[in-house]
């Protein structure tokens, strides 16, 4: 059985995402959830434009914060995207030695 992820749920990583707190399963859990869930994606969009901009506004620089919110999240998608990849090939190369090893094995086992 699948566990669903709540509204609640995504509520708590919000902030340790924007604070790069989250590991890479988090982070996609966040992801996926706001790319489904707009009330969530608008609430971290808000929490987003609130904690820059105060920060940029103290320190007088310019606001294209949208856009950048936006920025970061194509950046974990890629940074997920990687890190699956990174597993597949993990998953091939194992894959590949126990094949390695069971030849070699067989081999062994015919020789003697």
């Amino acid at each position: 059985m699948e566990n669903k992820v709540t509204c609640k749920d995504v509520e708590n990583l919000l902030q340790p995402y924007l604070e790069n707190k989250l590991n890479i399963e988090e982070t996609e859990i966040l992801l996926n959830h706001i790319s489904v869930c707009s009330e969530c994606g608008d609430e971290l969009e808000i929490r987003y434009l609130l904690m820059e901009g105060l920060k940029r506004l103290e320190n007088g620089e310019t606001l294209d914060l949208k856009k950048e919110l936006d920025d970061r999240i194509w950046h974990s998608r890629q940074r997920i995207l990687f890190v699956e990849r990174a597993r597949a090939v993990i998953f091939l190369v194992e894959g590949a030695a126990c094949f390695l090893l069971l030849v070699n094995l067989i081999l062994f086992l015919v020789e003697h």
